[in-house]
């Protein structure tokens, strides 16, 4: 920032000035010839105003080329604006317009001589050259380029008390159009459209009264369209005009007529353009639910016959048109005009699983609120009546626990719902007896009453029946049940004079809460069955059985483990085993499938040698690293030991000297020429192109595998890569094995 205090501002003013900047996100460069820090008002990314001090001048500097104009509103008190073009000064307290003769810079210098907010709309470069002469429909002309608004819920909010779009930055951006009328002659914008399409015009900065007028050309006619906007006089700075919106059913181009009765007058508008979605959209999430869009959205949501919507349309009164599937199949429903002062209110017909909502308006903006009527929060409607029979179905019926606290219900009206029917479940010995009570709470349970079955768990015929009205402000009653299943209902006295509404109509709900609590009076007697004493006998027998098979797996292992550790020490005694199984298959005495096989059992004993002995067993390695975290060998055994024609047998060892390695592998690099490829591994590992997973290894694990390679590199550089104590980490053997040596040809 510069003016006449710029070489002298202290280090709090410039951090206060970088704290604005980053704040305010503007995109402008503007200076202050008095004080750095003057607080400016930004909305939507837009300089609208600040608060002005007698020793403070605001100041703003920009670059103009010949031939390009500029415009200010003011709206203030007793301020004045100074603007300096082309080496002159021009002063105004109200708008001004001025034309550049040269390329140089403009200067705007705002100051008041009293303390007070100042409010100005600038646009700082009008450079346009629309038609003059509206063009014919089959004409060749260059098209705004408009860009859609893809995003929907970012361009507009309901919060602003509006549907209009939300342009954000200076005049100068792509949302903006600028023009200026110079000789009261119309000007001509052309604005590329495609069918569904939604454009939405608004005049943002006028010097003078303005008007607008839309027309829709395709390749071969043209129609004047019945909106237009009309401005009598010059835009107060910072308050737009009306905001209209054209819809296009067809492809095409606009073209947007802009005229006014006075000379140079400058003007922007915003023009924003959304396109209609022809997808439907399927929403299992109820969180912050909305329905936006424009012209025409359909959206789907999951639900269940015990939830209703609440649709509460924002600033506009669209039209609704609801289709149920039930059963699955699409029940559609009648169009009907939503009340901007009212909620809808949807219920749902009987086994529903989705409904779709067809909206229609130029915009809208619809809450929506997704709630369960469900009875004790069991994701049901209890139904009206008891089951008829003991072989009835009836997890339908809600359960209340024999000793429960309070859980809410409901009689939804509006689906006609009078009466809800509770099971209780009593748990128990045969020939006990219980006594269960009920209480029906709430602050509108006065047309309500009780009833309670105890039944017959055979026949399903009443035992016992009792019913209560409301008194003391509650409605409860006990009753002695048997064991099994039992009853209750909750429903309205005069069911008739609560339902005289058509159904789904909103109409209010009366809920209540329902609590129960239980006594046992008589316990009845533990049920014995003596047992049989063959039963006995066999049991003593089988156990003995069972047991000693649990043994077989415990004797088996130990077995093994016998052998291997034999192995090993054969192993041990021997030196050279790889030079002795080339011997024996050289002399004819082991097939290389017998030698391999033998190869595989020694690689699974060898580990449990040291590192050291194991090595020696094994011959002279080819290749011999270690590290302070691992020690690696590696051996090339005789091609015979394939079992791929034409394949290459390695054995490598790995020895873990510090630190717990997870998601271990071996890798055989080709240095140069094509990748190699892991054909077979003894023992049998997981292995995947050139690579062998060895998973885990702890402190001291000795690994000892065969990895049989494909390919033609010639050499092959090994490395141990994974986690060692959850740090990534690898080893590298730094030289490279020679796979055809001369001696080998």
């Amino acid at each position: 920032m510069d003016g006449d205090k710029g070489c002298n501002t202290s280090f709090v003013s410039i951090g206060m000035a970088l704290l604005f900047g980053v704040v305010l996100f503007s995109p402008i460069a503007f200076t202050s010839a008095e004080d750095s820090t003057t607080p400016l008002t930004l909305i939507d990314g837009r300089v609208i105003g600040f608060q002005a001090e007698p020793s403070e001048t605001h100041v703003r500097e920009w670059l103009m080329a010949e031939g390009e104009w500029f415009s200010l509103v003011l709206d203030c008190s007793q301020c004045e604006a100074q603007m300096t073009l082309d080496g002159t000064t021009s002063t105004t307290t109200s708008k001004l317009s001025l034309q550049a003769i040269n390329n140089g810079s403009a200067k705007l210098s705002i100051t008041s001589v009293i303390e007070e907010y100042v409010s100005y709309s600038l646009v700082e470069i009008i450079a346009e050259n629309f038609e003059h002469v509206r063009p014919s429909p089959s004409e060749n002309i260059t098209l705004e380029a408009v860009g859609y608004c893809n995003d929907v819920m970012s361009c507009i909010d309901p919060a602003q008390g509006h549907l209009n779009g939300i342009p954000n930055g200076e005049y100068n951006e792509s949302q903006f159009i600028r023009g200026i009328l110079v000789q009261s002659t119309p000007e001509y914008i052309p604005v590329k459209v495609a069918a569904g399409d939604t454009l939405e015009l608004q005049f943002m900065h006028a010097t003078n009264d303005i008007s607008m007028s839309v027309y829709f050309q395709n390749d071969t006619s043209e129609v004047l369209l019945n909106q237009t906007i009309d401005q009598p006089m010059a835009l107060v700075a910072n308050s737009p005009g009306e905001a209209k919106m054209w819809h296009f059913a067809d492809d095409g181009r606009v073209l947007i007529k802009v005229e006014s009765n006075a000379p140079d007058t400058a003007w922007v508008l915003k023009r924003m353009l959304y396109q209609q979605s022809n997808s439907t959209v399927f929403i299992q999430d109820y969180e912050n639910l909305q329905i936006v869009g424009h012209f025409s959205t359909s959206v789907t949501i999951e639900m269940s016959d015990t939830q209703k919507i609440t649709l509460q349309p924002l600033h506009t009164s669209p039209t609704l048109r609801i289709e149920q599937l039930v059963d699955g199949t699409w029940i559609p429903g009648g169009i009907q005009n939503m009340n901007l002062n009212h909620s809808t209110v949807f219920y749902p017909l009987p086994n529903i699983s989705a409904v779709r909502f067809h909206v229609e308006a130029l915009v809208h903006w619809i809450d929506i609120v997704v709630s369960d009527f469900s009875d004790i929060n069991s994701g049901e409607e209890a139904p009206s009546v008891r089951p008829f029979s003991a072989l009835s179905v009836n997890t339908s019926w809600p359960l209340i626990p024999k000793q429960s606290p309070q859980v809410e219900g409901e009689l939804t009206l509006s689906i006609h719902d009078t009466a809800d029917v509770y099971r209780v479940e009593i748990e128990a010995w045969d020939e006990s007896e219980h006594v269960v009570k009920i209480i029906v709470e709430g602050s509108n349970i006065e047309s309500l009453q009780l009833e309670f079955w105890s039944l017959d768990q055979e026949t399903w015929s009443e035992v016992d029946y009792r019913t209560a009205t409301f008194a003391n402000g509650k409605i409860q009653l006990a009753l002695e049940v048997s064991r099994g299943t039992h009853f209750f209902r909750i429903s309205l006295l005069d069911s008739v004079n609560y339902t005289q509404h058509s159904w789904g109509e909103d109409v209010p709900s009366i809920s209540y809460f329902v609590s129960s609590g239980y006594t046992l009076i008589d316990e009845g007697n533990e049920p014995y069955f003596p047992p049989d004493e063959n039963a006995q006998k066999w049991g003593v027998r089988a156990r003995f059985f069972l047991g000693s098979l649990f043994l077989v797996p415990v004797a088996y292992l130990a077995i093994l483990q016998y052998r291997t550790k034999k192995v090993a020490n054969n192993l041990f005694l021997k030196s050279e085993q790889l030079a002795w199984f080339k011997q024996q298959m050289d002399s004819g005495e082991k097939t290389p499938e017998q030698s391999r096989k033998n190869l595989a059992k020694a690689l699974q004993a060898i580990s449990l040698l040291n590192w050291e002995q194991a090595n020696k067993a094994w011959g002279k390695t080819y290749l011999d690293y270690r590290t302070e975290n691992v020690a690696l060998a590696v051996w090339k055994l005789d091609r015979r030991m394939a079992k791929n024609e034409g394949g290459i047998p390695l054995m490598v060892g790995v020895h873990i000297l510090e630190g717990h390695w997870d998601l271990a592998a071996l890798r055989f690099d080709a240095p140069v020429g094509q990748a190699w490829k892991v054909e077979h591994v003894e023992p049998r590992f997981l292995h995947r192109g050139e690579e062998v997973f060895l998973d885990t290894m702890a402190v001291g694990n000795r690994t000892f595998i065969m990895a049989e390679l494909s390919g033609n590199a010639g050499v092959v550089d090994i490395e141990l890569n994974g986690r060692m104590d959850g740090v990534a980490s690898a080893a590298r053997i730094p030289t490279t094995l020679t796979l055809y040596s001369n001696e080998e040809e």
